[in-house]
């Protein structure tokens, strides 16, 4: 492309020391491929270097109108345009949309007959969720560890252009992967939700399950000291830990919410050896605040990934009433404490808050040595 075009587009100025360099990566994207409105529109969101990687990522199967998509299977466009919303992606009538969601439309048409719509929409927001997440997630990696500023950035913009050519080269292992491991985290849930039910339940749609929280204490003032990166690396760690610890007893991090770990377990047992384990770590931590936790157990409610009822609230809410290095426990769950190793003593009634009378509970200490 005759650079006069860039210049006219204010992608290129002849006269900046840098000028060199700019034409470079110009060529090198004009040789991969970029019209001169996706480079404009990559500058314009400061994106240029990366925009290599995104060429990369084209795919050859094209676009597809929602109309079309509706047509082939059997359904209405605003069918369409509920599961592309549902999935993160936003469609309006006469719309095109990548061609490989025509699987997602296909899979969901065919699951509506099976289970209905409305169950069918709330799966669907999980599986966007979780896209969205790898995805935000997979940039954030790049940016921090390969980005402008990072120890590895390489300074140019050709440079960088390049590095984001080989940061998507390696990403698009990725699907793949993810597909394996989807498969055998199939199998391991349906083997935790079998479990779950075979303890009994009262209620047809919920599953008996010891829950428990480790929250962060003092975690608001704690954080105003430090600096968001040292932040966000000792928080990562928290995560981390509390992610280790389940998935070696047998169970899982529901989910991460700010400060704060809950976890599914498959017994009482478990959920406090989790439990005491990160508080254990978190206590040897040289950045993170000191740590608390509560387990309960009873029928809860799992629906997209997380767990709602009555026994989640109040072990939500039993943590904040914990002594920093402590664990409380709900009496239900005290009484089926087998481990030997696991030694309780009564506290007496505690107040929890949005629970009218003070309820029972029980302190965890574990002997030394364990």
């Amino acid at each position: 492309m005759d650079p006069s075009r860039w210049e006219r587009a204010g992608l290129y100025d002849p006269a900046r020391p840098d000028a060199a360099e700019r034409l470079e990566l110009l060529e090198h994207l004009a040789e991969r491929g970029a019209s001169l409105d996706e480079m404009v529109d990559a500058a314009r969101l400061g994106g240029l270097a990366e925009l290599a990687g995104r060429l990369l990522r084209r795919r050859g199967a094209g676009t597809v109108p929602v109309e079309v998509l509706a047509d082939r299977h059997g359904t209405t466009v605003d069918t369409v345009r509920r599961i592309l919303l549902a999935a993160g992606l936003p469609a309006s009538a006469g719309t095109d949309v990548p061609a490989e969601l025509e699987v997602l439309v296909s899979a969901f048409v065919h699951g509506v007959a099976l289970m209905g719509e409305e169950p069918l929409l709330a799966f669907t927001r999980v599986l966007g969720a979780a896209a969205i997440n790898i995805a935000e997630a997979a940039v954030a990696l790049f940016y921090a560890e390969l980005g402008p500023g990072s120890e590895r950035d390489p300074g140019s913009e050709l440079g960088r252009a390049r590095m984001s050519e080989r940061a998507t080269l390696a990403f698009s292992v990725v699907p793949e992967a993810f597909s394996r491991l989807l498969e055998v985290q199939f199998e391991r849930a349906i083997e935790r939700a079998a479990a779950a039910r075979g303890l009994g339940s009262a209620d047809p749609d919920a599953e008996r399950v010891a829950l428990g929280f480790v929250d962060l204490v003092g975690s608001t003032e704690w954080a105003s000291r430090l600096d968001l990166r040292e932040q966000s690396l000792a928080l990562s760690r928290f995560e981390a830990t509390a992610w280790s610890s389940a998935v070696l007893a047998g169970g899982r991090v529901v989910k991460m919410v700010g400060d704060e770990a809950f976890f599914a377990a498959p017994s009482v047992d478990a959920a406090c050896r989790i439990a005491t384990e990160v508080i254990a770590w978190v206590a040897a931590d040289p950045v993170l605040p000191s740590a608390r936790g509560a387990v309960g157990v009873g029928s809860a409610s799992s629906r997209e990934g997380d767990y709602f009822g009555p026994v989640v609230n109040l072990v939500s809410r039993l943590v904040k009433a914990a002594r920093p290095g402590s664990v409380l426990l709900t009496a239900d769950a005290a009484a089926e404490i087998e481990d030997p190793e696991l030694d309780l003593r009564p506290v007496g009634p505690v107040a929890v808050r949005g629970v009218a009378e003070p309820v029972p509970a029980f302190a965890l200490e574990v002997r030394e040595g364990t």
